[in-house]
């Protein structure tokens, strides 16, 4: 470099200097990041203090609310509770509620599986003296619904059960005097072809004012009286062409007494039938969740008129 320019360089090196004070050069380079504060823990949530109620004031508390929806004594309702359920399990939440586990009485069978589900009760109100739960919630598929969803569920349900009883009954009826028609009828054929009056006939003839009495006024005793008593003429109708050789070649009789099976048949099936809807129904009332408010909602046990045999 040209000696001659070395000062002006000097020069212009003082002068920047005066331009940018002392300091300033390094307040511009990036400044490290403070360290952050150590991180505060979240409070814990609340744990209620509240006592658990216990077995009784659980079947209280739902007594208490079937009561205010339906007006049924609240004692009974206790009492029917504790034939068809048991408490297994309390536990407090931090909100105060208490969520109770049931379980059904009746053990698993071919049809049902023993079944337990939770429902969630709220603390007594402050200056409460009886210290009285409140049912609030119910389970069902694992999720909770308002107590109020279980009475329309459980009077709908067990009503189509009641309902399909009565259609099965009637059934049942129905068959009884297709029953006794088809005999009377495969009887008076074999009457016309033997010349004389069989004597299952004379006994069938008087159960047609009977049947008839009993389907007006709907006795269902009567019903079953009728239909046992053609139930012990069944063999002795069916063997009538065993005793005359003529029957057995009777076209005519031959089909009437095969109508006659077929009906004997079908009433075996109806009586089945019916039985089977009054089990269901009545086991019903033992399952859960409609053991919670059947008892309540005035839903009893109905007693088969006949076996299934």
């Amino acid at each position: 470099m040209n000696q001659r320019y070395l000062p002006a360089l000097w020069l212009a090196l003082a002068g920047a200097a005066c331009v940018f004070p002392a300091g300033t050069l390094a307040q511009a380079r990036p400044q490290p990041k403070p360290a952050a504060p150590p991180a505060t823990p979240a409070p814990a949530a609340p744990v209620s203090t509240a006592k658990p109620p216990s077995k009784d004031e659980v079947y209280f508390a739902i007594a208490r609310r079937i009561n205010a929806q339906n007006n049924t004594a609240v004692s009974g309702v206790v009492g029917a509770l504790g034939g068809v359920i048991e408490v297994k399990d309390i536990a407090m939440g931090a909100d105060g509620k208490a969520t109770v586990t049931v379980q059904e009485r009746a053990g698993s069978n071919a049809a049902y599986t023993q079944k337990s589900m939770r429902i969630m009760l709220t603390p007594p109100v402050a200056g409460d003296k009886d210290n009285k739960w409140a049912w609030e919630q119910f389970e069902e598929g694992r999720r909770f619904y308002a107590v109020d969803r279980i009475f329309p569920f459980t009077s709908g349900d067990l009503n189509r059960k009641k309902q399909n009883i009565s259609a099965k009954w009637a059934n049942f009826s129905a068959a009884i005097g297709k029953q006794l028609e088809t005999g009377i009828k495969a009887l008076e054929t074999a009457k016309a072809v033997i010349k004389t009056d069989p004597a299952p006939l004379i006994a069938l003839l008087p159960l047609r004012t009977s049947l008839a009495e009993a389907l007006k006024n709907n006795e269902q005793d009567a019903l079953v009286s009728i239909s046992l008593e053609l139930s012990s003429s069944t063999d002795n109708i069916t063997a009538l062409a065993d005793t005359f050789e003529a029957l057995k070649a009777n076209d005519a009789y031959l089909r009437l007494l095969e109508e006659f099976k077929a009906a004997v048949n079908a009433i075996i099936a109806m009586r089945r039938d019916y039985v089977e809807a009054v089990k269901v129904y009545n086991e019903s009332l033992e399952r859960l969740p409609y053991a919670l408010v059947a008892y309540g909602l005035e839903f009893q046990r109905i007693e088969p008129k006949l076996t299934a045999d």
